[in-house]
């Protein structure tokens, strides 16, 4: 990655500067993931409130609106902005006009060009049209916006992707040639959705905030200056035509942006949303001025331009163009969404968004994470990505334990008289419940009566619902409070409550794994059994006891393979079964050992003892128990140990049984002690007595 270090641009006029955002140039690995590579240039960044990023030279994607289809045959229905009064006067000018195709909007914007710059009855500017300079254009933009003469008319287009299409290729109108950058995690229709982006929990496909937009301009029109909403990221990426300037002011001004901005609108002071949103313009230099640092970007076709929450932008185009632009909320924009819901419920604006659906949503996916990881050993690239947003100091975390605090003590001082009751699960899949007097969102708790149905308050307005009785009234949530703490510590990564979270609200168990896991333990099993047959064949020529050792050996060295080769692949383990006991180990013993052996030797009470470590008894319990019996059928062979409640007749020791076996003399040795514990009706039993 290459960054360009800040230059100064010396306007056109009154010798203003303006200090350009920084530059960014990722290399081809760099390149292939959005959210980790922007995640990598924050720091450097986001002091500037927005920058823009070059992509490497093999980013070629196709550019659709140039196809005929669009470009000739697409219509839309142009805005007018209009420059003919102060801008201290009134907010921005835009009007419906007429209805345009892309190639009939170019030809009157490259019209308007020749007009206003090189025309003779009009004395703009003197020049020929091959020195026309992006600089020589914002200056005379710098003129329109501080001092308007005249009356000036500029259409620019703000059209729904959903409706008129995308510049970036997808699925249906594409074909296999395109399939690279259909995936591609810069194609914008992707962003809002890519794996550790906290819109994937957004149900609603068509939200404003997730669908891409087309911005089609010409000379002059401009994006007043703005604030995301929600303060969420958003990224522009410029598909063909002139140059676009971009001004920003960092969120850490935008305080001292918003007392200037209503020292020159006055008429904002009753009206503080507008402030978040497109509002009037006013000249980026008039900010300079007054020790608002803003800075500036020029961007290109084929490039992005990343704005960070919170920031304050602007653009204005120096020609005909066509830019696409989304927004997109990674997991460090949780404080500033934090923020914003506080902000608008205190503004009583309403809400795009739900933060809280997106917070537990993150939460719960981060829980899965911790589960696999440690469970289940998968360290995928997004399960990493997760586990490093959670901890006891994670950013996840923090947010988490802060909204889980600022509920509990809404619900704490909530009527103890009101009835309780969770929500169903079609709460909010219509559309989403918002309070009816300040629009907080209402995903976690409401405050509901039956006398009006529609209406629903939170938990601040509770007491402004209706006059009925405290009685009457229902309190709605969608977790208990201590459910809601045991969340918070299966994210900060207490062990038992990510085991907890994940068996109670995620339907996760310790033997949840996936197919192709399972298809592998399934080739496994009928190895084993294979195996299992081909020693039993062997033990019909020696003693029982032989043949039961036989076994035992060759299925923990059969293990001890199996366990490397999986360990070498990096698949997942499968989770471990309790340790060995005593009775587990008869009860093994009454699997492996043939029928008649097993009733001939209920005579004897000596415990089972195998002389194996705790890897080795896990080995061995892991092995035996998914042996089928001989006399079962096959659709009842595999009952697990926790299901066969029924204690052995007897109990074989085997303590010595298995002890050095590693030795050459072990199996005389074995056999010898282990037939003094058989019964007497055994011939190994009867060998000893004539002895």
């Amino acid at each position: 990655m290459t960054q360009t270090t800040s230059r100064q641009y010396l306007g056109d006029t009154k010798g203003d500067v303006l200090e350009e955002a920084p530059v960014f140039r990722p290399s081809e690995e760099e390149f292939s993931d959005t959210l980790k590579y922007i995640e990598s240039i924050r720091l450097k960044a986001e002091p500037y409130g927005l920058c823009r990023i070059i992509p490497p030279p093999s980013w070629q994607p196709p550019c659709l609106i140039k196809e005929k289809s669009i470009w000739e045959y697409s219509k839309f229905v142009a805005e007018i902005q209009q420059f003919d009064r102060s801008p201290a006067q009134s907010e921005m000018g835009k009007e419906p006009g007429l209805e345009f195709t892309l190639k009939r909007f170019k030809k009157h914007a490259d019209d308007f060009i020749q007009h206003y710059f090189f025309s003779k009855d009009v004395g703009h500017v003197n020049c020929k049209r091959e020195e026309l300079s992006v600089e020589s254009i914002e200056g005379e933009y710098r003129k329109i916006v501080e001092n308007p003469s005249g009356k000036l008319e500029v259409l620019y287009g703000d059209l729904d992707t959903a409706t008129f299409g995308s510049g970036f290729p997808i699925a249906s109108n594409t074909g296999e040639s395109c399939n690279k950058y259909i995936r591609s995690s810069w194609n914008l229709n992707n962003a809002p959705k890519l794996p550790g982006s906290l819109l994937s929990f957004e149900s609603d496909k068509n939200s404003s905030v997730s669908v891409p937009h087309l911005r089609i301009g010409m000379c002059f029109s401009s994006l007043y200056w703005k604030i995301e909403e929600h303060h969420l990221y958003s990224i522009s990426y410029l598909h063909v035509g002139s140059p676009k300037i971009w001004y920003g002011v960092p969120e850490r001004y935008s305080f001292k942006f918003e007392t200037l901005m209503k020292k020159y609108f006055p008429d904002l002071l009753g009206k503080p949303s507008k402030l978040h949103g497109v509002i009037t313009r006013l000249s980026p230099f008039v900010f300079k001025s007054k020790g608002v640092p803003v800075y500036r970007i020029i961007q290109y076709p084929r490039e992005f331009v990343l704005v960070f929450p919170g920031a304050y932008h602007s653009t204005f185009d120096c020609g005909f163009n066509v830019a696409e632009a989304v927004t997109f909320a990674p997991l460090d924009w949780l404080p500033h969404g934090q923020n914003a819901v506080a902000l608008y419920q205190s503004q009583g604006r309403k809400t795009s968004i739900s933060f809280d659906k997106l917070l537990i949503g993150a939460a719960r996916e981060a829980v899965k994470a911790q589960w696999e990881l440690i469970l289940l050993k998968k360290n995928t690239i997004d399960n990493l990505r997760w586990k490093g947003y959670c901890g006891k100091n994670g950013i996840l975390t923090e947010t988490l334990k802060s909204r889980v605090k600022q509920e509990g003590m809404r619900r704490e001082y909530l009527c103890s008289t009101f009835q309780t009751k969770r929500k169903d699960k079609n709460f909010n899949s219509t559309s989403k419940r918002e309070c009816s007097i300040c629009y907080f969102d209402l995903h976690l708790s409401a405050v509901h009566c039956s006398c009006s149905s529609d209406r629903y308050l939170c938990l601040n307005h509770a007491k402004r619902l209706c006059s009925c009785t405290w009685t009457e009234k229902i309190f709605l949530y969608k977790y208990e409070i201590n459910e809601l703490n045991m969340l918070v510590e299966a994210v900060e990564g207490t062990l038992s409550a990510v085991h907890a979270w994940a068996r109670e609200d995620l339907n996760l168990g310790l033997r949840h794994y996936t197919p192709k896991e399972k298809s592998f333990r399934e080739d496994e099993g009928k190895k084993a059994h294979k195996l299992q047959d081909a020693v039993t064949s062997y033990g019909n020529g020696l003693s029982a006891v032989s043949s039961i050792k036989a076994e035992i050996k060759a299925r923990i060295q059969q293990l001890q393979c199996l366990h490397e080769r999986k360990s070498k692949e990096e698949m997942v383990s499968t989770p471990s079964l309790p340790r060995v006991t005593q009775d587990d180990t008869s009860l093994l013993l009454r699997e492996v050992m043939p029928e008649d052996l097993s009733s001939s030797s209920s005579e004897s009470d000596d415990t089972t003892d195998l002389d194996l470590d705790d890897g080795g008894k896990g080995c061995v319990l892991s092995t035996l128990s998914s042996r089928p019996s001989p006399s079962q059928p096959a659709s009842e062979r595999e009952v697990t140990l926790s299901q066969r409640r029924r204690p052995p007749k007897r109990k074989v020791t085997l303590s010595e049984l298995l002890k050095d076996n590693s030795s050459e003399h072990g199996t005389a040795k074995h056999f010898k002690s282990t037939s003094e514990g058989l019964p007497m009706s055994h011939p190994a039993s009867k060998k000893r007595k004539k002895k």
